[in-house]
C-alpha cells in the first residue's frame, strides 16, 4: 500500500502504514491511498471517523451506490478509464471522500499515472494561491478529468485514423485487422461508460448544498464540454463500425476471388477427368479401342474440354 498526503503547506509526504498518519492529521489536507486492503479502510475509519460504505457499492448499477451525500460528508466513485503503457485501457473505480477539509482518494494505482506532468501542473496552478478547501478541491478535479476524456478520446479517433491508412495499403485482410478495430471499440465503449458515469456525479454535485454558487457554474461548463467530448465518442462508434463494414467488405471480394479461381479450377479439371474416366473403363465394346486414332482423339478431347471452360471463364469476366 501506498499513502500520499497532502499537507497544508502544499508539501506531499508518503508513507507505507495507517499506523504512521496521526501524528500528521492536524495538517492533513488530502490523502490518497493506493493498492489498499480492507484492513487499512477499517483503520482509516475509525482514525478520521468516515463512511466508507461507498467503496463497497463500486459494482452497483444505480447512481445512488456512487454517490452519498452526508451532514458531515460528501462520497462518491466512479469508474476511471485508465491507459496503459501497453495503450490498452482499462477500466478502474475511483472513490472520493470529502469531509471538512479533507480529501480522501481511494484508486488501484496510482493518480500521476492518469494525468501528464505538464497537465496536473496547468491546473494546480490556478489553485496554488487558493486556501485548499472541498470547492478548490472540486475546481481542479472538474478540471483535470474533463481534459484526461478528451485526451483519450482523441488518442482513439488517430488510431482509428491509423488503422484505416494502414489497411487501405494492403492487398489482402486478415482476422487482425478486425480484432484491432474490436480492441478500439471496446476501449471506446470503456471511456463512454465512465464518462456517462462521470457526467451523472457532476450533476448531482451540482444539487449539493456544500458547493458554492462559483463551483456550481464552473461544474455546469464542464457538463457542456463533456456533452460536446461525448458526441466525439460517438463519433469514434461510428467510425469504426464503418471501418469494420470495410474490411469485412474487403475480406468477402477477396473470399469471392478466391471461390472464383477454385470453381475455374474444378471445371478445368474436372471435365478431362470425366474423359479420362470414361475411355478408362476398358469395356470390350468400345470402339475407340481398336480405332486407329484413339489415342489422339481422346488426347484432343480432354485438351478440348480443358480449353473450352477457360474461354467461357474468359468470356463471363471471371478471368482477369
Amino acid at each position: 500500500m501506498i499513502i500520499e498526503i497532502l499537507d497544508k503547506s502544499k508539501k506531499s509526504i508518503k508513507l507505507d502504514r495507517i499506523e504512521d498518519l496521526p501524528e500528521y492529521i492536524p495538517f492533513i489536507n488530502s490523502i490518497q491511498l493506493i493498492d489498499y486492503t480492507k484492513e487499512d479502510i477499517t483503520a482509516l475509519e475509525k482514525l478520521f471517523d468516515i463512511d466508507t460504505t461507498i467503496l463497497n457499492n463500486s459494482d452497483d448499477i444505480e447512481i445512488s451506490s456512487h454517490y452519498l451525500e452526508k451532514a458531515s460528508q460528501l462520497a462518491f466513485n466512479f469508474s476511471f478509464p485508465y491507459l496503459t503503457p501497453q495503450n490498452k485501457i482499462e477500466e478502474i473505480i475511483v472513490s472520493f471522500i470529502l469531509k471538512e477539509d479533507i480529501v480522501f482518494s481511494f484508486m488501484d494505482v496510482n493518480f500521476e499515472n492518469f494525468i501528464p506532468e505538464s497537465k496536473r501542473q496547468e491546473h494546480f496552478d490556478k489553485i496554488k494561491s487558493l486556501p485548499f478547501s472541498l470547492n478548490t478541491f472540486l475546481l481542479m478535479m472538474i478540471g483535470i478529468i474533463p481534459d484526461y476524456y478528451a485526451d483519450l478520446t482523441e488518442i482513439i479517433a488517430k488510431n482509428i485514423k491509423t488503422i484505416f491508412l494502414n489497411l487501405q495499403k494492403q492487398n489482402h485482410f486478415s482476422e487482425h485487422g478486425l480484432n484491432e478495430i474490436t480492441a478500439l471499440k471496446f476501449n471506446n465503449l470503456i471511456v463512454k461508460e465512465s464518462l456517462n458515469e462521470f457526467r451523472r456525479i457532476m450533476h448531482l454535485l451540482r444539487k449539493s448544498d456544500k458547493l458554492t454558487l462559483e463551483i456550481k457554474d464552473e461544474i455546469l461548463l464542464e457538463i457542456s464540454d463533456l456533452g460536446v467530448i461525448n458526441e466525439y465518442v460517438q463519433n469514434n462508434f461510428e467510425r469504426l463500425n464503418d471501418l469494420k463494414d470495410y474490411v469485412s467488405t474487403k475480406i468477402d471480394l477477396e473470399q469471392n476471388r478466391i471461390f472464383k479461381t477454385l470453381t475455374i479450377i474444378t471445371m478445368c479439371i474436372s471435365l478431362p477427368m470425366l474423359v479420362a474416366g470414361i475411355y478408362g473403363m476398358n469395356f470390350k465394346n468400345m470402339p475407340e479401342l481398336d480405332w486407329k486414332y484413339g489415342y489422339i482423339y481422346a488426347i484432343v478431347l480432354i485438351l478440348i474440354c480443358f480449353i473450352a471452360p477457360l474461354i467461357w471463364f474468359k468470356r463471363k469476366k471471371w478471368l482477369n
